[in-house]
């Protein structure tokens, strides 16, 4: 598996994991609810700011999502 499907993978899963659903994480971050869905099927990644404020609506840190860098 390569990066790009492991961080795909990975934000799939901490949404999953959530308590909240894909339509409350996007108002929380401030975008549309499909670009939630964009990420998890690896159609698009977010952008830096997206990355952070992703993972603060997770309640998660970054190395959850992707992965031990190297």
């Amino acid at each position: 598996m390569d990066k790009r499907q492991e961080v795909t993978k990975n934000i799939a899963l901490m949404v999953k994991a959530s308590s909240k659903t894909q339509v409350q994480i996007a108002r929380e971050m401030g975008v549309h609810s499909t670009t939630i869905t964009d990420y998890i099927s690896g159609k698009s990644f977010p952008t830096l700011l997206g990355f952070i404020k992703l993972c603060e609506v997770l309640n998660c840190r970054y190395e959850d999502i992707l992965g031990r860098l190297e």
